[in-house]
């Protein structure tokens, strides 16, 4: 039993460092290239730029527009819960008496 102990024990050391050797070894980067942004790229990145606010302001605006309607929709809700509930009839119980 103790024997068993002991191997599990060196195999998890023996592991862990294995492990930790592998996490110090860090693979080369290949060297990228400098580029120059011109222009154009520029104005494409402008471009982009613009689009990528006008569709956040549409999806706000969405966002916005589903929160008024979900709320009018509970309110609807809730107001047919109250028709529903004063149509059905009151039933008083009474007992009669043979």
């Amino acid at each position: 039993m103790r024997n068993m102990v002991w191997s599990i024990q060196a195999s998890c050391i023996l592991g862990l460092v294995v492990l930790s050797g592998c996490a110090s070894i860090t693979p080369s980067s290949p060297v990228a290239p400098i580029q120059t942004v011109t222009s154009q790229d520029q104005a494409t990145i402008h471009a982009l730029h613009k689009r990528l606010q006008e569709r956040e302001q549409t999806i706000a605006l969405r966002d916005q527009q589903i929160e008024v309607m979900s709320s009018q929709l509970d309110a609807l809700k809730r107001i047919e819960q109250g028709i529903a509930d004063r149509r059905r009839p009151v039933r008083h119980s009474v007992i009669v008496a043979p």
